[in-house]
């Protein structure tokens, strides 16, 4: 049920009587209404406290300069409102502006995919150049907004902007000045940043500091200019940021210690004369009488601008300055991972089975071939003829030693007095011939040495084999794609489950569309009478869709028939409608489910067309490392079973 003041009945200057409807917006000084006996052309702003002298002057002043400019552009009050016909002023009447959201839900990515989903970067600089056209009016006739911030202005689906809450507005006559008492700290110029209070006389070129920080926040997603990654020791708030003039985007960010925050892209995607107004508006040189860009500066670079915008080969939804060599929101997306723009049309911008193709059709390297010491046999190197004999007869010292040792020790066993020095000395003379280094123990250690590092070689050259040259990391990578394309095709018939529930509510969504174009006041009711409709349109309750028993209930003053009389009103509304089969689907409500499921799905396409890039390049990595690194490996299982062989000679 929607409030409204005790007070329903209002007066304006010609002493017209004005009955309010329902509440539709709410802020600190005052309430907005409806006014349904303007058809809906006209709202009434009522003040929540009496408005003292000044004010009632300055909304009389308003009023007196209102024309058709200042009324195309803003809800500018038209004309004053009283408690009576000679009360104090207690509100005004103002254009109603519908079909418009707040600008931070255009330049926001996040708000701007939910509100404005069919926006693209064009469409951001066609809102920045109606934003300056809005300034360029107001500063036109000498007004200055002073309360420069995103709540007070206005977006339409065509991009259309509009200023409300100006009663708020600085206004000057005759030498006297009615102030702008509030405003938004990231919104205010350096100069009057750590001012107490805003009770002061702003200025036009005040105002061209905000409209310069709305413009940048439309064209750089949503980044205010200020807002960097401050390199000193202390930290750096945003208000002390502008007080600073550390404007991170700048040609002279490093001298300010403070570089643009990460994922963002900076001034170059912009024409050199926008980058020149952003250094102008942000510097010390903007605080200056008149030294920031003024209204209509900013939409003659922002014209140049529009006209000179492409559309992205790789990307439809994508637009950006001709003068650059490649999209900058690709690089960015691909970057942060973020969906920047939505399209209108589909969830998903690629094929699943071509792009499953492109990945099957990447050949797998294989197995590893087969590369061991064990694969090769080789004769023993041959040893000269001196080695050779000394070798020999090594082996007959060694065989003579163990003979010397078992004789003496039979000897020994044998006898009855068991002279066991005769084995003492048996053993020293057989550890003699059995160690005594011959001619071939050189020949014998540089074979060690060979085989030892032939081994550690092998060792190393093998584990670089199987880690480069195996296909461990291709089938790892195939795996991820095959779990990235499971992703996708779940997220795919999610959508088509939402849309055939979409297609199996029509009949439902028809009737509530057609019920909320029938409207009560245009019903001859028998016992309706039109002081008890305009006491319902008080409670919310315009349309046949708006008639319920419990909503009936809730109005003081409606008797059984009157509420009887109206269930069956739309009881029979709902008996006469027929559905129209041509239109099962809005494509409203189709939109609305593309632009929820395409946030989803858009993350898995770029994961899985950078995954089949990377398999790609993981395949020809390990075809080109086999090909490199084979004739090493190979030459070292060769040379480690040589060695092998070659060492084995000694052995005994």
């Amino acid at each position: 049920m929607m409030s409204v003041p005790s007070q329903r009945i209002f007066y304006d200057s010609k002493g017209s009587q004005f009955i309010l409807g329902k509440k539709i917006g709410s802020g600190g000084e005052g309430d907005v209404f409806d006014i349904p006996s303007s058809h809906h052309t006209l709202v009434a702003k009522i003040y929540h406290k009496p408005l003292d002298t000044t004010k009632q002057e300055k909304l009389r002043l308003m009023v007196q300069d209102c024309n058709e400019d200042l009324k195309t552009i803003s809800a500018w009050p038209v004309d004053l409102l009283f408690i009576g016909h000679t009360g104090t002023v207690c509100g005004f009447l103002m254009q109603k502006i519908a079909d418009c959201e707040p600008i931070h839900k255009v330049y926001g990515p996040s708000h701007r995919k939910q509100s404005f989903p069919n926006a693209d970067w064009r469409f951001l600089v066609r809102t920045a150049k109606n934003l300056s056209a809005v300034f360029n009016v107001i500063h036109k006739y000498e007004y200055v907004v002073g309360d420069v911030n995103e709540g007070n202005i206005l977006v339409t689906r065509k991009a259309c902007v509009r200023f409300i809450d100006c009663d708020s507005f600085q206004v000057t006559k005759k030498d006297t000045t009615y102030y702008c008492e509030v405003g938004v700290a990231q919104f205010t110029p350096p100069e009057i940043q750590s001012s107490d209070n805003f009770r002061m006389k702003r200025t036009q070129n005040h105002d061209n500091f905000g409209l310069a920080v709305l413009i940048f926040h439309l064209l750089f997603m949503g980044r205010h200019p200020f807002s960097g990654v401050y390199q000193g020791p202390q930290d750096m708030t945003l208000e002390k940021a502008i007080a600073q003039y550390r404007f991170a985007f700048g040609k002279n960010a490093h001298l300010k210690s403070i570089v643009p925050p990460p994922d963002s892209v900076d001034l170059s995607i912009v024409p050199a004369e926008l980058r020149g107004l952003f250094e102008q508006a942000f510097t010390e040189t903007g605080s200056e009488p008149d030294g920031r860009p003024s209204a209509n500066d900013w939409w003659n670079a922002l014209d140049f601008l529009e006209k000179r915008i492409r559309c992205c080969t790789n990307e439809s939804v994508h637009t950006y300055y001709s003068g650059l060599s490649s999209c900058p929101w690709c690089r960015l997306e691909d970057a942060s991972g973020i969906l920047l723009f939505l399209s209108s049309d589909t969830i998903s911008k690629i094929d699943l089975n071509a792009e499953w193709n492109k990945v099957i059709a990447i050949q797998p390297p294989g197995l590893i071939p087969a590369i061991s010491p064990k694969m090769y046999r080789f004769p023993p190197t041959p040893l000269p003829d001196n080695l050779r004999k000394a070798l020999a007869f090594s082996k007959i010292r060694k065989i003579a030693a163990i003979a010397l040792v078992v004789v003496s020790l039979l000897l020994v066993l044998d006898t009855i007095d068991r002279d066991y020095w005769m084995l003492v000395v048996a053993i020293v003379l057989a550890g003699a011939l059995f160690f005594y280094p011959g001619k071939e123990t050189a020949e014998r250690k540089q074979r060690k040495l060979r085989f030892e590092n032939a081994r550690y070689t092998w060792g190393l050259w093998h584990k670089k084999w199987q880690n480069d040259a195996g296909d461990e990391a291709f089938i790892a990578q195939l795996k991820h794609l095959t779990t990235v394309k499971k992703q996708y095709e779940t997220i795919e018939r999610e959508y088509k489950r939402a849309l055939a529930t979409l297609q199996h509510s029509a009949q439902e969504r028809q009737l509530k569309k057609y019920l909320e174009r029938c409207f009560i006041d245009k019903e001859p009711f028998t016992f309706v009478t039109t002081q008890k409709k305009a006491a319902m349109r008080s409670f919310g309750i315009e349309t046949a869709l708006d008639i319920t028993r419990q909503k009936l209930m809730g109005i003081p003053g409606l008797s059984k028939p009157e509420s009887d009389e109206l269930i069956a009103w739309r009881k029979r509304l709902e008996q006469k409608f027929k559905m129209d089969p041509s239109k099962e689907t809005d494509d409203s409500d189709i939109q609305e489910l593309v632009h929820t499921f395409q946030p989803r799905i858009r993350s898995v396409e770029r994961d899985l067309q950078a995954g089949r890039e990377n398999l790609h390049q993981i395949q020809q990595t390990i075809i080109n490392n086999r090909i490199r690194f084979q004739p090493a490996v190979e030459k070292s299982a060769k040379s480690l079973a040589q060695a092998q062989v070659d060492i084995r000679v000694f052995s005994w």
